[in-house]
């Protein structure tokens, strides 16, 4: 009797998984589909994905993690921008639920994304694409970081990015209150903007000017009430 011989695995272990994410922790790694295969019509599957954000890397479905902290200083950032919008439509903005695919095996979920309508032959395939994903490259890429980013995982998205042809990245780091500037998501040419600076769109987002500090300037009216812990 002849034994079938079964294909072996793409990622044979869980820690080949983690090493291609950039040694994310488990917990953001759903098992099912099987770690490296995985589509990204997956990512359209509620009982998949569960209501979360998820993103698809070579077959692998992982969490893409952002708490409430993130979120709030994501849309600030998307309101500055949309201000900016109202008086300059040359584009399109996105937050953290736009699914862009950037190649067949990989879609990811950017907390800020801007697409101008000139980067594709047809403005309506940014506006109204024909399936839950854009296809079209984004000229800026924005990233919040959480707590559960690694460095090693950041440092493969901007690869990512670079290699998609994305001509604007900015890192958000909320606990030491900086964006980290990547034109064409290189490390060369980058710049790390403190709370002193002002963030501004090059040619991407021509005019576009923010104070980093209003990124992180708080709001709440002040009070003399004792938090809740």
């Amino acid at each position: 009797m002849t034994t079938a011989t079964l294909p072996a695995p793409r990622f044979p272990t869980i820690g080949e998984v983690q090493t291609r994410l950039g040694d994310v922790p488990v917990h953001r790694i759903l098992s099912l589909p099987a770690p490296g295969t995985a589509t990204a019509n997956d990512l359209l599957d509620p009982h998949i994905t569960r209501g979360k954000g998820v993103e698809l890397v070579d077959g692998i479905l992982v969490r893409k993690p952002m708490g409430f902290r993130e979120d709030y200083i994501a849309i600030l950032l998307i309101c500055e921008i949309g201000r900016y919008l109202d008086e300059h439509n040359i584009g399109a903005i996105c937050g953290s639920q736009g699914l862009i695919r950037f190649m067949p095996n990989l879609v990811r979920l950017p907390d800020v994304t801007f697409t101008r309508w000139d980067s594709a032959d047809d403005p309506a395939d940014i506006e109204d694409p024909d399936t839950a994903f854009l296809d079209v490259t984004p000229d800026l890429v924005v990233e919040v970081l959480s707590e559960s980013n690694t460095p090693r995982e950041m440092q493969i998205k901007l690869g990512e990015y670079a290699a998609a042809g994305v001509k604007l990245v900015w890192y958000i780091d909320p606990d030491a209150k900086t964006v980290t500037v990547y034109p064409k998501g290189r490390e060369r040419g980058k710049k790390v903007l403190g709370e002193g600076d002002t963030l501004d769109g090059g040619k991407v987002l021509p005019g576009f000017a923010l104070p980093v500090a209003d990124l992180f300037a708080p709001r709440a009216p002040k009070t003399t009430k004792k938090r809740k812990k």
